[in-house]
């Protein structure tokens, strides 16, 4: 909870009491790059150590919460395959990242931030050199979609297969062939990140989840979609994720 805005009194109690710190009690204790660190990066009036503190500076002042974010953009597709006019290719997944709503968020260094976002993975596209299906790559989170069934019979083949949708950011299968041409290849994998932020209690973050791509649609078959993408944030046991977007609040 926010200390006093200016007019109000402020005491060495309040301090401790939003902040925390040892007795007997000390402002050296308090400035924005003491230990522990950024308790107070939300404050732009709350000095670095050298720097002169007064009861005034932390006006409006809050204790910043540590979280730590993971996510991962969707899937690409994998690619179809169709007889010697080149097999079409996957579409790549798209982005999952968050920007900041309303609130203030820093990075672990002090830096302000307004989002951040990771990239979807690539679609699968060209020949793999054999004449047969590929499966897509499995992501951090999960198996990979199968290549589909070849065949030598015509119209036989089958489409590839989507990852399941617990495997966030995994890829496509490519479509199946006749055995006779060369089959696609699958989808790839989106890359896993995890960062830890301090945001300011309250805070909005606007989650974005990113869509697998889709499959290449070919004349014998088609690829199977990529897995969309996903997030998740933590504040000690408290635990959201994200798997459509959505909106995140920064707790106390």
């Amino acid at each position: 909870m926010a200390l006093q805005s200016s007019g109000n009194a402020i005491s060495f109690s309040d301090i401790q009491t939003e902040f925390g710190g040892e007795n007997p009690i000390s402002m050296s204790e308090y400035y924005q790059d003491a230990v522990p660190a950024l308790v107070t990066a939300n404050n732009a009036n709350v000095g670095d150590v050298g720097e002169a503190l007064a009861m005034s500076d932390f006006y409006d002042s809050v204790l910043a919460t540590l979280f730590t974010v993971e996510f991962i953009g969707g899937g690409g597709g994998g690619t179809g395959h169709r007889l010697s006019s080149g097999n079409p290719a996957g579409s790549a997944g798209r982005s999952t990242g968050f920007t900041v709503a309303s609130g203030d968020m820093f990075g672990t260094n002090g830096t302000e931030l307004t989002g951040i976002s990771t990239g979807g993975a690539a679609g699968g596209s060209g020949n793999n050199g054999t004449h047969a299906s590929e499966a897509g790559e499995a992501s951090y989170y999960g198996a990979d979609g199968a290549g589909g069934t070849n065949s030598v019979n015509y119209g036989s083949q089958g489409n590839g297969q989507p990852p399941a949708a617990t495997s966030y950011g995994a890829g496509g299968g490519s479509g199946g062939t006749s055995f006779q041409w060369d089959g696609g290849n699958g989808g790839r994998d989106a890359t896993r990140r995890e960062f830890q932020f301090y945001g300011v209690p309250s805070a909005s973050i606007t989650v974005t989840i990113g869509a697998g791509g889709a499959g290449g649609s070919g004349s014998h078959s088609s690829g199977g979609a990529g897995a969309a993408g996903y997030a998740k944030f933590t504040v000690g046991n408290d635990v959201q994720e994200f798997t459509s977007s959505g909106t995140y609040t920064v707790p106390s």
